[in-house]
């Protein structure tokens, strides 16, 4: 079996979107950044949702981004620093 998707996991400003947009840039895959997804779908930054909505509100959309990633083949998804 071959892989394709890699998912990048660690702490808050470990460095995940920029290893991911180098690799990806390397090896010719598609780049996606959980993050910057939530943050394109609900208009609002990653802390704007926390205060506003909740720790659950911000994990639910984040698995609903997670779900919508599956399907793509050949990407680096560099997830949140709290997705894992």
């Amino acid at each position: 079996m071959r892989a394709d998707k890699l998912y990048l996991v660690g702490f808050m400003g470990a460095g995940k979107t920029t290893a991911a947009l180098m690799l990806g840039h390397r090896i010719g895959w598609h780049t996606e950044d959980v993050d910057e997804r939530i943050e394109a779908r609900e208009r609002r930054g990653v802390s704007a949702i926390f205060v506003q909505e909740g720790e659950g509100y911000f994990r639910q959309i984040e698995r609903e981004v997670l779900q919508e990633l599956l399907p793509q083949r050949n990407v680096i998804v560099a997830t949140g620093g709290g997705t894992f």
